[in-house]
């Protein structure tokens, strides 16, 4: 079946990309992915029409019923095969009520959260990507591999959030030593459990300056 989304996340995941979007028609959050979930989607799938997926593009999907690991992200679907189709372009206005206005972003307000704990959750109730609006400060540390990572520092529903930035392009043009404040939809995906301590961790997958 394929399917029409938004692209609201084109986020760096190992040496591939994790995709992320809004189906049109459903609403609903889509994480296009692979059986085992872990690797990303190399170039030679998302390509379309020979470019990158753009944030805020529309794209024609082929995918499974179902996908992988959806205990922990149940937006999770198997990609079948078949070319990637843009379909056209949504605005900033029309995504924008997409945007979840009170609670905690995925259930806390720390960077991460324990399998433990997640577990916890109803199975209905769980999810692992949402998207916010929020006046953010954008800098940059060092990850553990001394290598650049640049944060987003922002207040949602009352709370204090710094959460890593992933999203390929805004990291990669994003200068080291640089901040810069400015209102952005910002989309927030939690991984699956890192094997070393088994907690899931938070990443701004995606994100568009209004």
């Amino acid at each position: 079946m394929r399917r029409s989304l938004v692209i609201l996340a084109n986020s760096r995941k190992m040496r591939n990309r994790c995709i992320a979007g809004i189906d049109v028609q459903t609403g609903g959050w889509v994480r296009p992915c692979f059986e085992s979930g872990a690797e990303g989607v190399p170039w030679s799938v998302r390509q379309v029409d020979n470019a990158e997926p753009q944030l805020l593009d529309i794209v024609e999907i082929p995918l499974a019923a179902e996908g992988p690991h959806r205990d922990t992200q149940p937006e999770n679907y198997k990609i079948l095969n078949g070319a990637w189709k843009r379909v056209g372009k949504a605005t900033v206005t029309q995504v924008a009520k997409y945007c979840q206005k009170a609670g905690m972003i995925l259930y806390n307000v720390d960077r991460r959260i324990h399998m433990t704990d997640l577990c916890k959750v109803a199975e209905e109730d769980r999810k692992s990507l949402c998207m916010v609006r929020a006046n953010v400060n954008f800098s940059t540390g060092t990850s553990p591999q001394g290598k650049k990572r640049v944060f987003a520092s922002f207040a949602h529903a009352h709370d204090q959030y710094r959460i890593p930035v992933t999203d390929y392009d805004f990291e990669h043009d994003f200068r080291a030593f640089e901040t810069r404040e400015a209102e952005c939809l910002l989309t927030v995906s939690l991984g699956s459990p890192y094997e070393r301590d088994n907690y899931c961790y938070k990443f701004v997958a995606g994100v568009i300056e209004v």
